[in-house]
C-alpha cells in the first residue's frame, strides 16, 4: 500500500490512508483515516491528547502543552511500520495506532517493517 494507492476498509464501506501525527518535528503516531478531514478529526480526540500527555519517551513527555503539532500523509517507510505493527495487533473493532517512537514502559516485541 502507498499514500497513493489507500487500502479498502474492512466493511468496504472506502479506502484509508496512513497519516502520521508528527509531535515537535518527530513522526510519532501512525494511524488510517478515510482522508484529511477523518484524519483531523482522530488528532482532535480529548482522550488521545489525555493519552499523549501522560506517556513518555526516555523520559520526556511525548506531547506537552507547547509541543508543535504536524499532521501529514505517511511515508513509505511509516506505511511499512504501520502494516507491521497491524498484521501483529490482537483483532480489534477498534483503529489500531502505530507509535513511530519509544514509548517507556512499554516492551516491544518486533520492531521495524521486516518480516519475522
Amino acid at each position: 500500500m502507498s499514500a497513493s494507492e489507500p487500502s479498502q476498509r474492512a466493511d468496504g464501506s472506502g479506502s484509508l490512508q496512513v497519516f502520521v501525527l508528527d509531535i515537535d518535528r518527530k513522526p510519532t503516531l501512525a494511524f488510517e483515516a478515510t482522508g484529511l478531514a477523518a484524519a483531523q478529526e482522530i488528532c482532535r480526540d480529548a482522550d488521545l491528547w489525555t493519552d499523549l500527555a501522560a506517556l513518555t519517551s526516555d523520559g520526556v513527555p511525548v506531547c506537552g502543552p507547547n509541543s508543535a503539532l504536524s499532521l501529514r500523509i505517511a511515508a513509505q517507510e511509516e506505511i511499512a511500520a504501520f502494516q507491521h505493527a497491524v498484521e501483529r495487533a490482537p483483532a480489534s473493532d477498534q483503529p489500531t495506532m502505530t507509535f513511530l517512537i519509544k514509548i517507556d514502559g512499554v516492551m516491544v516485541v518486533t520492531v521495524g517493517p521486516e518480516r519475522a
